[in-house]
């Protein structure tokens, strides 16, 4: 195995995101890559001026302080020599030559991974759709993979760990980065829950505009299958299918109204034949065969992940029916029970969310109630599991 210090040198130097095979080509290893002259550098089709000038300038004293930084912070780094490596990740145009990752990296390993992406300014349908679709694939076994951005990726996330499920958060910053310090606690729940962030780029890189196209073609790449669910004609969420679609990976998008211009860009992707997301089976049922075992002697009985298929990572004691793929919508109508039932403040509370993401100031201020009151009501409305707590303190019916 080459030292991660030449991987993290040569990283450093041509950027994260760079198609660093032809210079793999070259050069075998970052190591020869290292010990090579200027001038066989500029010999090499993959090392351009700016990056033959940054290969000169970064040493392996900056390698060994980002190894010291994630030793400190115990974060992993994985290089494409490492075998815990993501095996998907491999095959992929643009092979990342480094992964930072906080949490366990081993929870892709032989799981069905799906891409979930979509706006950050997500409306409530959408915030809806992913949650319901993100729950439902978790509790079959599968993990999901999204941005850890705002809107989608954080209803996406949400919906999985309320199925106590493994999610993996793809960062378009370092880890350590102040970047989206609402999101933090999701950040951290991800990885008690067995999952993992993961980035490309160097601890306490801060995110930009450039950053976050970089880091979606680990997301479709991680995953056998990426899910739109909302995205308007030029959404960032398209590149994500982009990539996809070069990587082989299936895509699925969520039906929406065709009047919505905020939907053009998902509505786009089922007319040129991506797969219509209508509900957790929908996606699970297309990889049954290679991730889950048909018990032919229980016809109600869709998978039973077993620990044949997924081995040391098998979710322990996971039977997957018809019934419990449903078991959102039976939710759904406890949840319709429960909210019939409310009166006095909590009615008024839980009418003044509806169907939008709205803050504790404007509840108070639509419903004229005091806001220690509606802090306690809100609570008690979040422990009945009738609403959900989303980025910046916002409030959604769930």
């Amino acid at each position: 195995m080459t030292d991660k210090r030449y991987w993290i040198w040569m990283q450093l130097g041509v950027g994260a995101g760079a198609d660093t095979q032809k210079i793999l080509d070259f050069f075998e290893t970052p190591k020869k890559l290292y010990d090579a002259s200027v001038l066989e550098w500029a010999a090499c089709d993959g090392i351009n001026a700016t990056r033959l000038d940054n290969l000169a300038e970064v040493s392996l004293d900056d390698a060994d302080r980002v190894i010291s930084t994630c030793e400190n912070n115990g974060w992993d780094i994985l290089t494409p020599d490492d075998e815990r490596y993501p095996e998907s990740l491999r095959d992929i145009p643009k092979q990342p030559a480094v992964l930072y990752v906080a949490g366990d990296i081993d929870c892709v390993k032989d799981r069905l991974v799906v891409g979930m992406v979509g706006t950050r300014k997500a409306s409530a349908y959408s915030l809806k759709a992913a949650r319901y679709l993100a729950k439902g694939i978790a509790d079959c076994g599968a993990v999901i993979a999204s941005g850890g951005a705002l809107g989608v990726d954080s209803a996406s996330h949400e919906g999985a760990l309320q199925a106590n499920g493994t999610t993996v958060a793809v960062l378009g910053c370092g880890l350590g980065s102040d970047y989206l310090k609402s999101n933090e606690k999701l950040r951290s729940d991800i990885v008690k829950n067995g999952g993992a962030l993961i980035t490309e780029f160097p601890p306490y890189t801060r995110a930009d505009r450039t950053t976050f196209p970089i880091r979606n073609r680990i997301i479709s790449g991680l995953s056998r299958c990426v899910i739109v669910v909302e995205a308007a004609q030029k959404s960032g969420s398209l590149i994500t299918a982009e990539y996809a679609r070069a990587q082989g990976r299936d895509i699925f998008a969520v039906p929406s109204s065709i009047l919505d211009p905020d939907f053009q860009g998902t509505n786009k992707l089922i007319d040129e034949g991506a797969f219509v997301a209508t509900g957790p089976a929908a996606v699970i049922s297309r990889y049954r065969d290679d991730y889950f075992t048909l018990k032919p002697e229980n016809v109600k009985t869709m998978y039973d992940i077993s620990r044949s298929n997924y081995g040391a990572n098998a979710p322990e004691k996971r039977q997957i029916t018809f019934d419990s793929i449903s078991k959102t919508r039976d939710d759904d109508a406890q949840r319709s029970s429960k909210s019939a039932n409310l009166v006095g403040v909590e009615r008024e509370v839980y009418d003044a969310i509806g169907d939008s993401l709205v803050t504790l100031e404007e509840i108070a201020a639509k419903t004229g109630i005091d806001s220690s009151k509606v802090i306690t009501t809100l609570t008690v409305l979040e422990i009945q599991g009738l609403i959900l707590k989303a980025e910046g303190d916002r409030y959604s019916q769930i």
